[in-house]
């Protein structure tokens, strides 16, 4: 039998339950702080202070804001996915079907595209890539963490799902799903949440640059 075969469509639930080590879950918390604190000492200032080198109004510039918000109701679209599927039960069971069948971290996956999306917002194709290297480097390393835990978790099943599985990239051709999928209401308001952040800073980006237009905000750097 080959390693797809193994992943049946109702193969959610690996029978033994876990919690993540507490190693684990301080790496996450650490990499959740150095988030929070490139982008208060590194991201927003970028943004308070660079503009787009494309012409303000221009089609070029609006095009990219475009992209960039699309990426971002991506993003949003496609955490609440993965929270109806995963639904609080990421360290007990090894989920493996809907987007999880397509990509072993599409939660990370959709956060890369927001990310991406909010420097495209700012007008610069510099920014996205920039926000998105950033954002990966930062949690790539997290991952193969997680996956470290998981395989030990999972010894049965884990090695099947990533030979079958992109850790990063979807896809869509693999996509498994199921019949019912139990879904925690409160866990999905909090994804929406936390995941809206990403559209919200829309309006945010473009009162950003009506001020530098202004000239309340100086503009000390030009991004492609």
């Amino acid at each position: 039998m080959n390693h797809a075969a193994a992943l049946s469509t109702n193969a959610t639930v690996v029978s033994t339950v876990v919690s993540p080590p507490p190693r684990l879950g301080r790496v996450q918390k650490r990499r959740r702080h150095v988030v929070a604190l490139l982008s208060t000492l590194v991201l927003l200032p970028l943004m308070l202070l660079s503009g787009s080198a494309w012409t303000d109004g221009g089609a070029m510039h609006a095009a990219i804001e475009t992209v960039g918000l699309l990426l971002a109701v991506a993003c949003v679209i496609g955490r609440v996915a993965c929270t109806l599927y995963i639904g609080g039960r990421k360290s007990a069971e090894l989920i493996t079907v809907g987007p999880y069948s397509v990509s072993r971290n599409p939660l990370y996956f959709f956060s890369l595209l927001g990310t991406i999306g909010l420097g495209l917002m700012a007008g610069s194709l510099a920014a996205g890539a920039t926000f998105g290297l950033v954002y990966f480097l930062v949690f790539d390393r997290l991952i193969r963490r997680e996956e470290a835990f998981l395989a030990a978790s999972f010894p049965s099943s884990f090695g099947a799902y990533c030979d079958c599985t992109p850790r990063w990239l979807p896809r869509l051709s693999i996509w498994r799903s199921v019949d019912e999928i139990s879904v925690r209401p409160r866990l999905l308001l909090n994804t929406l949440r936390d995941a809206s952040v990403f559209v919200l800073m829309f309006p945010v980006l473009e009162s950003i640059e009506w001020a530098q237009q202004a000239q309340w905000l100086p503009v000390l750097l030009r991004l492609p």
